[in-house]
């Protein structure tokens, strides 16, 4: 089996060292718009190979890959989700944040479904969408989503600057934004594909009700998830470590990827 990875960050990089040691794979490739760092995880892995990031170059690829796993950006799957699909290659996707956009998740859901390409998605750095997705099969009331973490991970945000808060300098727990999941993920894109995960399993982007908290004393990531059916009551809490390299990204993240990939590759899928 081979595998294509788009992106080189910090879960990129785990996946490539995780990979490298899988034997249901003998080859992956690895691209990066940041072509440096993603040479240098080819260099250390002996099964990579570095592949340029230009659409020729990815189209060619595909032809050799039976797996693509985007790990980079919401612009990344808005490039290429849509190629990858079109050539009937299924794709696992992190950046689930781009499928806000109602354009974007059209256009690859019905892509997938016309060309024969799967669209995977993980559980990402949450717990509790499975059971979500069972209560979907009747009535939801509601869903609601409290995520807390340390000022690292909403550093440099354009809509908390626009709002004059430094979040350096607060000295205790601060709603940092209340609403739903769709401006949740337009505002704070680099925090919370949760969100959007849990809107696509459950209600939708419009009902799902998020709020972020910002915890100065944090020194994890938490999601607590509550929802509420004609199937009773879910109240499921993760807190997540976050990658040292990138506080805004869970490392559960990585592993519910690692997770996916190994059901992929091995045709074995339980709690599904």
């Amino acid at each position: 089996m081979r595998l294509l990875i788009i992106g080189s960050g910090a879960i990129g990089t785990t996946l490539a060292k995780t990979i490298q040691e899988m034997e249901e794979f003998d080859i992956f490739y690895i691209t990066d718009k940041n072509e440096e760092r993603a040479k240098k995880i080819a260099k250390e892995c002996s099964k990579a190979k570095f592949i340029s990031p230009t659409d020729e170059s990815i189209k060619a690829h595909l032809k050799n890959v039976d797996l693509v796993v985007e790990a980079a950006s919401q612009e990344a799957v808005q490039r290429y989700v849509p190629i990858i699909l079109g050539m009937g290659v299924d794709v696992l996707v992190m950046s689930v944040g781009a499928f806000a956009d109602d354009d974007v998740r059209e256009r690859c859901f019905n892509v997938a479904k016309r060309k024969g390409g799967r669209l995977f998605v993980p559980s990402g750095a949450i717990c509790g969408t499975d059971g979500l997705s069972s209560a979907s099969s009747d009535v939801i009331h509601s869903v609601e989503l409290v995520s807390t973490k340390g000022p690292k991970s909403f550093q440099d945000n354009p809509y908390l600057r626009s709002k004059g808060v430094d979040v350096n300098k607060l000295k205790e727990k601060t709603v940092l934004f209340e609403g739903s999941a769709r401006d949740a993920v337009a505002h704070f894109p680099k925090n919370v594909n949760v969100s959007a995960t849990i809107s696509l399993i459950g209600i939708g982007l419009d009902k799902t009700k998020v709020k972020l908290v910002c915890d100065p004393s944090s020194d994890c990531n938490t999601h607590r998830l509550e929802v509420k059916g004609e199937f009773g009551h879910i109240v499921c809490e993760t807190d997540n470590v976050p990658f040292p390299s990138n506080p805004a990204t869970s490392y559960l993240a990585a592993l519910s990827a690692i997770s996916a990939i190994r059901r992929i590759a091995g045709n074995v899928w339980i709690g599904i």
